[in-house]
C-alpha cells in the first residue's frame, strides 16, 4: 500500500503539522510549504514521499493514494506528478491585474459578467 518501503525514521522525528492540499489552489505553493517544513529531512526521500500524503486531503489524497509506487521512486519524480497532475490550478491563476481590468460591459448580464471571473 505505501509507495516507498523500508522508510527510515530519524531519532525523535515528529510528523510536522501541514496545510492540507485539497486540488484546488497552486500546487507550487503547497510543494514550497511542504518542502519547507520537511527542510530537515531533504536527505531522506523515501521520509519525503511517504509523509506527502499526510499534507493532502480530498481528491488530492485519493490521487496520491492511486499513485503506482513502481513509477514513482525519488522526491523529484513525486513532485513532478503532483505539478502535472494540479497544472492547471497554475494556468487559472489570475493576476491581480486581470481582475482589476474587468469590468461589465454595458450590454452583459450581470450573470456572464460573474462568470468572466471565474
Amino acid at each position: 500500500m505505501c509507495l516507498v518501503q523500508d522508510i527510515q525514521f530519524p531519532a525523535m522525528f515528529k510528523v510536522p503539522d501541514f496545510q492540507k492540499y485539497t486540488g484546488a489552489s497552486c500546487p507550487k505553493g503547497h510543494l514550497t510549504m511542504y518542502y519547507r517544513k520537511m527542510a530537515a529531512y531533504v536527505d531522506n526521500e523515501k521520509l519525503l514521499i511517504h509523509y506527502f500524503q499526510e499534507s493532502l486531503s480530498d481528491a488530492a489524497l485519493n490521487w496520491y493514494m492511486q499513485l503506482d509506487g513502481g513509477k514513482i521512486q525519488t522526491w523529484k519524480q513525486l513532485a513532478d506528478a503532483f505539478l502535472r497532475r494540479y497544472k492547471y490550478n497554475i494556468d487559472l491563476i489570475p493576476y491581480r491585474s486581470d481582475l482589476q481590468s474587468l469590468s461589465k460591459k454595458g450590454d452583459e448580464s450581470f450573470k456572464t459578467y460573474a462568470q468572466r471571473w471565474r
